[in-house]
């Protein structure tokens, strides 16, 4: 256990801050917080603020799991009593917050504001897009707006949920999306019950955004909106899975193979359960790789992945295998589960590419294409320190290095 005292680094003990209670107790009700924790089934760090001016102090308690913390609120309150002034739980309190929220751009402080924004100066404004439509982007906030689509179809490790009980789920990705691109991203769960009603979505709301990024969508929902949107007016759309996560994933194969002195021409790659990986297996071929082994555990079963184990230099595994094969290093992947933020440079994450990739879009106004997702995997790996699979998600240089090669890519047949 951690003393009680300033908050130290999330994760810290192997515990977990999606895991935690946050009391508030007399100052001495300090040593019975530490004989709980000490007695807690699994690890606990104690984070304590100092008293406050009436003698109480807020304690924060992160757990390393579920049942540690439902045995820890237990035994709080049991061993407290009436000293438990107040409790409450920090996932559920952010998560009532709605993470994000706008802001005024045009000034509101004199009459004289409010009139630039009444009905007369919209009339005028409106009536320069009627004739110039090609001036929409100058006059107003589209070029910064991003719409976050998701119709609750692939959202954690849930089955199929309603959209609105999507919605912490989507305005986290919100929030790291707009801190690392800067633009305004809008979290909008969908009620489409097929694709084609997904799709019709995306077309009628496409006029008020610069793009449409498709966050916890089954991938088979992606490509079908995708193909039904083809014949549609052009609107700049990404998703999660093919400008996210197969992008990393080609880069952190790229990054392993380069730590071994394996030629990607040479190397012996295993994808289990393509079909989750969007254009993964494109991705790869595009980086050089000449022996992919697409393999289906649906199809086939476990075994003949065991015998041909081997034969291989990685395993990309994107269903979770409970017993991958020994002897063979396995990169896991699965969409539905992307590793904690906090060790983002274990595994892949959308976030490693689909910011720069979002940022190259809107700049350029042009849609994403394989090539612009393999200069974006060129530049992860050109991003990655020594000896890790991917770089950190707080580099620096990483969204604007990818946007950097993403943009060169869209712009390169001028």
């Amino acid at each position: 256990m951690t003393p009680p005292g300033p908050a130290g680094p999330a994760g810290s003990a192997g515990v977990n801050p999606a895991y935690s209670v946050t009391v508030r107790v007399p100052h001495r009700a300090t040593m019975i917080i530490e004989a709980v924790v000490a007695a807690a089934p699994g690890p606990v760090t104690c984070y304590a603020d100092e008293p406050d001016p009436g003698g109480g102090r807020r304690i924060t308690l992160d757990a390393d799991s579920g049942s540690t913390l439902t045995w820890l609120v237990r035994a709080l309150r049991e061993r407290l009593g009436a000293d438990l002034l107040q409790t409450e739980d920090p996932v559920f309190t952010v998560a009532s917050t709605g993470k994000l929220a706008q802001c005024l751009r045009a000034s509101v402080t004199t009459g004289h504001d409010l009139a630039l924004l009444d009905a007369d100066a919209d009339r005028r404004v409106i009536s320069h897009l009627a004739m110039h439509p090609t001036h929409t982007d100058r006059f107003t906030g589209r070029p910064r707006r991003v719409a976050l689509l998701t119709d609750g179809s692939a959202v954690l490790d849930f089955e199929p949920l309603a959209a609105e009980a999507a919605l912490p789920a989507v305005e986290s990705q919100a929030v790291h999306l707009h801190r690392a691109t800067g633009f305004d991203v809008i979290p909008m769960p969908i009620a489409a019950r097929t694709a084609a009603e997904l799709a019709a979505a995306i077309g009628m709301i496409a006029p008020g955004f610069a793009a449409t990024v498709l966050v916890h969508t089954h991938v088979r929902r992606i490509d079908a909106a995708r193909a039904a949107l083809r014949s549609a007016a052009p609107h700049l759309l990404l998703d999660t899975v093919n400008d996210g996560l197969a992008v990393a994933a080609a880069a952190a194969v790229l990054n392993h193979l380069r730590a071994r002195d394996i030629a990607p021409g040479r190397a012996r790659v295993a994808v289990v359960d393509p079909a989750r990986g969007g254009d993964l297996a494109g991705l790869l071929i595009g980086v050089g790789l000449h022996e992919i082994t697409l393999y289906d555990p649906v199809d086939y079963g476990i075994q003949p992945l065991h015998l041909l184990a081997p034969e291989l230099d990685l395993i990309v595994d994107l269903i979770g295998l409970a017993a991958p094969p020994k002897g063979v290093p396995v990169l896991r992947i699965r969409p539905e589960t992307p590793p904690p933020l906090a060790r983002a440079t274990s595994g892949p994450r959308p976030l490693h590419a689909l910011p720069g990739l979002l940022r190259a879009v809107v700049t350029t106004r042009r849609p994403v294409t394989p090539a612009a997702r393999l200069a974006a995997v060129h530049a992860l790996v050109g991003q990655t320190p020594p000896g890790s699979v991917l770089p950190p998600l707080d580099h620096p240089r990483l969204a604007p290095a990818v946007a950097a090669a993403a943009t060169h890519a869209l712009t390169a047949q001028e």
